[in-house]
């Protein structure tokens, strides 16, 4: 089979540490890996040459704009047409790949079809991920049905739609998209994400080995409900007084949940570590106890699959709009979104009962195997070779 010239159109490739950046990154790495050539077309930021390199893969960088409430770490690019055909053209591209419904992948589109060049779009966006972020008065349902019109109407330029769970797709069908589907898992590289020793990393960050970790990973900003881990913190305490929340990553509401943490008077039960290594972030999956999610929105939940793959117990918000409680098997409990009192009894119940929380772990161990993201990658590549020569069935990816 022949390999693959992939033009990914994805803005803040390498550059932010969100779901959507990081799977699109994965996926190139394994792609590069089987022989094809990744070209990405993204942002241009201030510390970035306009013809980048990542990790051997080249990137086209454009003129940009920092979204606000991202400190400034998500830019969006405007690449003109002209740009666009000629990476196109230069680098002679097979297929297009766009990862976010933004301007530069209106345009990669656009230019595609003047080459008949096909089209796969990758379903990383929920209009609650933007309308979180909007004033009170613009999050309603009118909003929300507005921005669901915008996602349909963007996938329906394009000639597949990779969704990550079947959650994503059923939305997507609810919203009355009719362009061909194909759910992909997100995956987890298991060779990486594994049951790991990790004594020298509480030796090295000075951490006790008799507490007991809640982990969170993930975005600090509004849909991620981080909040209410640090208010079930107190509540937690009064079952487990030794225990402590491992918060990791970054964000805008850093400062305010530090303030929360501070007026619940829990700051010294509560460590926020920003942005870690990857070598660091396996091992405080290892170091944890129990993996918390919080999340009001998730398309899959990678965080979620990476914690499975460390053998740990979920404890995951049963929220309508999260395909995340669908991982939660013999392996965890699912919460009331948004309750810390329903958080903390669940908290309780796994650390207080060494049997079931083992059962859980060895429960999440046994269900990752199935998220392996070699068997994901397999099937995107035999998207695009479907798509390109019609050498797949659909019974091979489907």
């Amino acid at each position: 089979m022949r390999k693959l010239n992939i033009l990914m159109v994805c803005d803040a490739v390498a550059n932010q540490p969100g779901g959507a950046f990081i799977s699109a990154l994965r996926f190139a790495r394994l792609l590069k890996k089987r022989g094809h050539r990744i070209i990405f077309l993204a942002a241009l930021y201030p510390n970035t040459k306009k013809i980048d390199e990542v990790e051997g893969m080249r990137v086209y960088r454009y003129r940009s704009i920092a979204l606000p409430k991202f400190d400034r770490l998500i830019r969006i690019s405007f690449p003109t047409s002209h740009e666009v055909d000629a990476i196109l053209k230069k680098e002679r591209i097979d297929i297009v790949h766009v990862i976010i419904p933004t301007p530069s992948c209106a345009t990669a589109i656009k230019s595609a079809r003047k080459l008949n060049l096909k089209v796969v779009s990758h379903s990383h966006a929920q209009p609650e991920n933007w309308t979180a972020h909007l004033p009170k008065l613009l999050q309603n349902d009118t909003m929300e049905k507005r921005l669901y019109a915008y996602i349909v109407k963007f996938y329906s330029t394009t000639d597949a739609v990779v969704c990550p769970s079947p959650f994503a797709e059923r939305l997507l069908r609810e919203h009355n998209l009719k362009t061909r589907t194909v759910v992909i898992s997100n995956g987890v590289d298991i060779s990486h994400f594994k049951k790991t020793p990790y004594a020298a990393f509480l030796r090295k960050y000075k951490l006790n080995p008799r507490e007991k970790r809640l982990l969170f990973v993930g975005r600090l900003s509004p849909e991620k409900s981080v909040e209410t881990l640090i208010e079930a913190i107190p509540l937690i305490a009064r079952g487990c007084s030794n225990v402590r929340i491992e918060i990791m990553g970054v964000g805008y509401l850093v400062d305010t949940l530090k303030q929360r943490a501070q007026e619940l008077g829990v700051s010294d039960r509560v460590t926020f570590w920003g942005r870690v290594s990857d070598r660091d972030l396996l091992l405080a999956y290892n170091a944890c106890d129990i993996f918390v999610l919080p999340s009001l929105v998730e398309l899959e939940g990678m965080v979620v699959l990476e914690a499975m793959a460390c053998a740990k117990p979920l404890l995951i918000a049963n929220s309508p709009e999260s395909a995340s409680p669908d991982f939660v098997k013999k392996n965890g409990f699912v919460f009331k979104p948004k309750d810390a009192t329903d958080l903390a009894k669940k908290v309780i119940m796994i650390l207080k009962n060494n049997s079931l929380r083992k059962r859980m772990s060895e429960a999440s161990l046994r269900m990752s195997r199935e998220y392996d993201i070699n068997k994901s990658v397999d099937k995107l590549e035999h998207l695009y070779y479907d798509l390109i020569d019609g050498q797949y069935g659909k019974k091979n990816f489907e």
